[in-house]
């Protein structure tokens, strides 16, 4: 069984009906500091995703502002 704490609720970005979802919360896995972590979750059961440091977060964020044309490389 994993040792996490959600600190914070940011959003769920899609879901199936058999309660299966997709979403990015603040997660303190274990002793580790709190990470931006995307994965999907069913009934409180953490599944596949990645966990992201802030710096790692921050680097996503830009690589997806040129993805949508927001900024140029």
């Amino acid at each position: 069984m994993a040792n996490y704490e959600i600190v914070k609720k940011i959003a769920v970005l899609g879901g199936k009906p058999d309660g299966v979802t997709k979403e990015i919360n603040i997660v303190k896995w274990g002793v580790y500091d709190p990470m931006i972590d995307i994965r999907r979750w069913q009934g409180g059961i953490a599944s596949k995703g990645i966990s992201l440091k802030r710096e790692e977060a921050q680097k996503l964020l830009e690589a997806l502002k040129i993805v949508f044309g927001e900024t140029e490389a």
